[in-house]
C-alpha cells in the first residue's frame, strides 16, 4: 500500500480544525487539501451518484493510509447534488451536526468538488464557521475563497506511488533501480546516447534491427504458452548497408551481438535482443531520468521505469499493464511510452498504441495527466498522417526522432524546472556516466 510522501513519513500534528469536502470523481481536488491542511477531522459529503459514492470511499482509503486515524474521516450520505434549496438544507443540518459534535473546533471547506449547486449551497451554509477554499491542481494553489493569501501546494507533495494511488492504482513491480538491469543500461550508456542523438538518421537501420530482433526473440500465444523460444543466431535477409556498419561494430563492442560482416548475428542473450529491437529508448528514457535524479533535480520515488501496476477494487482494467516510464510532479502525472517498430507508422498499428495511450491519460493520468508518445521511427508529415492525427485527437503529444536528444529539456519545461544540478548533487552517480546528452 502507497504511503504518502512527507505527511505520513515523519510524524505531524493534526491542526484541531473540521474540513468537509464535497466527493466526486475527481480525487485530488479533495485529498491535497487534506493534505496541505492537515485537520483533525475530514468530512466528506457524497450524493447518490456513483461517482461521488466512489470518489468518497477512495478519498477515504487515501487519508486512512496517509495516516488519518480510524473515526477521523467520515463519509456522510445522501447529499443532494441539485436543488440549490435542497443543498443548502443538507448543509446547514450538517453544519450544526459537526458544531454540536466538536464544540468550538473551526469548520473549514473545500468547495473544490461535488456540483457547482453543492459548492454554492454549501459555501452559504458554512459560512463564517472557518475558512473556505478552493484546490486549483494545475497552478498548485489553495485559493482562498474569502479573499485571504492563498497556500501553495508543494511540487514534492506525491510520490509517484501516491499518484496512481489516488487514481485507484496500485504498483505491482517497480525494477526502476533492478540493480542488473541498470548496471547494464550504465554499462552501454554512450551507444544508448549514440542511438538518441543519430536517431533522425537511423531509420533504415531500425528497420532492419528490428527484423532481426522479431526473428530471434520468443513467440507466445495469448495465453502466454510458447511457441518458439529464443534464438540467438539469427541469418539476415540481406547485407546491412555499409553506412551502418561501424554502428553495428558499436554493438558489438556493447555486447550487444556478434556480427561476421555479412548476414549472420549472434545476440549475446535474450536480453540484448530486446535492446536491439527498440529496450534501447526505454533505456534512453531510464538514463534522462536517472541523469535528473543524479543531478538533484527530480527527488527518488517521483518516477519510475516499465512499472507494473494493478486496478484497484471497482476500477477498469487496461489492455495492458505496464508503463514505459512514468513521472510525477506539481501532483500531476506524466506518463512516457517508447516506440522504435514500424507499426506506429501504419494505420492498424497506431491506432492499437494511440488506443491504448489514451486509456491511461484518461483512467491513471486523471483530468491533467499528459501522456508522450516516444517514437525512434520517422511519421510521415502532413494532415494525412494516422498516427498524427489520432495523437492529436487524443491529447497525446509525440516525441519524434528529431527531438529524443532533447528529452530531458522537454522533461524540465514540463516541470517547470531549469534541469541545472544542484549544488548537493553528485553529477552521474546514479548511472555511471558523465551525464551529458
Amino acid at each position: 500500500m502507497a504511503v504518502l510522501h512527507d505527511y505520513s513519513k515523519r510524524p505531524m500534528p493534526l491542526a484541531p480544525r473540521i474540513l468537509v469536502c464535497l466527493a466526486s470523481e475527481h480525487i485530488m481536488q479533495n485529498t491535497l487539501p487534506a493534505l496541505r491542511l492537515r485537520p483533525a477531522h475530514v468530512v466528506i459529503a457524497a450524493s447518490d451518484a456513483e461517482p461521488a459514492r466512489k470518489g468518497a470511499d477512495q478519498v477515504g482509503q487515501v487519508l486512512h493510509d496517509a495516516g488519518w486515524p480510524a473515526g477521523a474521516v467520515r463519509i456522510v450520505e445522501h447529499a443532494p447534488d441539485h436543488d440549490l434549496a435542497s443543498v443548502a438544507r443538507y448543509a446547514r443540518e450538517l453544519a450544526t451536526d459537526l458544531q454540536h459534535r466538536h464544540p468550538g473546533l473551526p469548520i473549514d471547506l473545500n468547495a473544490s468538488g461535488g456540483t457547482k449547486v453543492m459548492s454554492f449551497g454549501f459555501l452559504g451554509a458554512f459560512a463564517g464557521l472557518g475558512d473556505a477554499w478552493y484546490c486549483d491542481v494545475r497552478h498548485g494553489l489553495l485559493e482562498h475563497l474569502g479573499g485571504a493569501a492563498s497556500l501553495a501546494l508543494p511540487a514534492d507533495m506525491l510520490r509517484l506511488t501516491d499518484a496512481l494511488q489516488m487514481q485507484g492504482y496500485r504498483v505491482v513491480a517497480d525494477p526502476t533501480w533492478d540493480i542488473d538491469f541498470a548496471s547494464a543500461a550504465a554499462a552501454r550508456a554512450d551507444l544508448t546516447d549514440l542511438l538518441a542523438r543519430e536517431a533522425p538518421q537511423l531509420n533504415g537501420f531500425f528497420g532492419y534491427v528490428n527484423r532481426l530482433t522479431r526473428a530471434a526473440l520468443p513467440q507466445t500465444r495469448p495465453d502466454g504458452s510458447l511457441t518458439r523460444p529464443f534464438r540467438r543466431e539469427v541469418i539476415a535477409e540481406r547485407q546491412l548497408f555499409r553506412s551502418n556498419h561501424e554502428l553495428a561494430r558499436l554493438f558489438e563492442q556493447s555486447a550487444i551481438w556478434q556480427w561476421d560482416a555479412d548476414r549472420c548475428f549472434v545476440f549475446a542473450d535474450e536480453a540484448a535482443a530486446r535492446y536491439a529491437g527498440g529496450g534501447w529508448l526505454e533505456e534512453w528514457t531510464w538514463l534522462t531520468l536517472a541523469r535528473l535524479q543524479a543531478d538533484g533535480v527530480i527527488p527518488d520515488g517521483y518516477w519510475g521505469t516499465n512499472v507494473r501496476i494493478g486496478a484497484g477494487c471497482g476500477m477498469p482494467e487496461m489492455a495492458g499493464n505496464e508503463l514505459d516510464a512514468a513521472l510525477v510532479w506539481r501532483n500531476q502525472l506524466l506518463v512516457l511510452e517508447c516506440k522504435t517498430g514500424v507499426q506506429i507508422s501504419t494505420e492498424g498499428g497506431s491506432q492499437a498504441i494511440l488506443n491504448r495511450l489514451d486509456s491511461l491519460r484518461r483512467h491513471v493520468g486523471g483530468a491533467l495527466g499528459e501522456t508522450w508518445l516516444l517514437t525512434a521511427r520517422r511519421l510521415q508529415q502532413g494532415p494525412g498522417c494516422a498516427a498524427r492525427e489520432r495523437a492529436r485527437a487524443y491529447r497525446i503529444r509525440l516525441i519524434e526522432p528529431e527531438q529524443l536528444v532533447h528529452l530531458r529539456t522537454e522533461v524540465c519545461e514540463w516541470m517547470g524546472v531549469d534541469g541545472q544540478p544542484s549544488t548537493a548533487s553528485t553529477r552521474g552517480t546514479a548511472v555511471g556516466t558523465d551525464g551529458s546528452d
